[in-house]
C-alpha cells in the first residue's frame, strides 16, 4: 500500500507540490529576511524616539489602560493599526508607480514607521496576555521558531555583522566630529 502525502516536505510523490515547495520556500524566506532586516533597521533608528515617547505621561496613562484590558480586547486593539496601516503600503507603491516617487515613498515610510512604533509598543504591553490565547501562543511559537531559523542562517549573520560594522564606523565618525567641534 503506497502512501501519497499531500505535504511535499514529507517526501510524498507529489512531484509538482515538491517542486513548488522547493521554489516557493527560498523565495518566501528571502522576502522575509529583507522585510525583517528593514523592520529591524527602522526599529533601531526609532529606538531613541520610542524611549522618549514611553516616558510621556499621556503614553504612560494609556499604557496602564491597555495593560488592564483582557486578552481578546488586547488582540483587537493590536489588530487596529495593522488593519489601518498595512493597506497604505500597496497604496504607496501605487503612488510611486503612477509617477510620484516622493509622495509614494513618504506614504511607505510613514506607514512603516507608524506601524513599527504603534504595534511594537502595543505588543510589548500585551504580549503576556496574548500568549494566554491558545491559538495565538501556537502561532507566536511557530513564528519565533521560524525567525530563529532565519537568524541562524549564514546570510543573516553576515548582514548582522555588516550592520554592526557600519554602526561602529558611524559611532567613530560621530565621536571624531564631536571632538573636532
Amino acid at each position: 500500500m503506497s502512501v501519497d502525502s499531500s505535504d511535499p516536505r514529507e517526501g510524498g510523490r507529489g512531484g509538482f507540490g515538491t517542486l513548488m515547495w522547493r521554489i516557493v520556500s527560498p523565495v518566501v524566506s528571502a522576502v522575509a529576511i529583507v522585510y525583517f532586516v528593514l523592520d529591524a533597521v527602522v526599529l533601531g533608528i526609532l529606538r531613541p524616539f520610542l524611549n522618549w515617547l514611553g516616558q510621556q505621561s499621556v503614553i504612560i496613562r494609556l499604557g496602564d489602560w491597555i495593560a488592564a484590558l483582557g486578552p481578546y480586547p488586547s488582540l483587537f486593539l493590536l489588530g487596529i493599526p495593522v488593519v489601518i496601516l498595512e493597506p497604505l503600503k500597496p497604496l504607496g507603491l501605487y503612488v510611486i508607480a503612477t509617477g510620484h516617487p516622493i509622495g509614494g515613498s513618504a506614504i511607505l515610510a510613514g506607514a512603516e514607521v507608524a506601524k513599527v512604533v504603534v504595534v511594537e509598543r502595543l505588543f510589548r504591553i500585551c504580549r503576556e496576555k496574548l500568549l494566554t490565547i491558545r491559538w495565538f501562543a501556537w502561532g507566536y511559537r511557530l513564528v519565533t521558531r521560524w525567525l530563529d531559523r532565519i537568524r541562524a542562517l549564514p546570510a543573516w549573520q553576515a548582514v548582522v555583522r555588516a550592520v554592526n560594522h557600519v554602526k561602529a564606523k558611524a559611532r567613530e565618525a560621530i565621536r571624531w566630529i564631536r571632538s573636532a567641534a
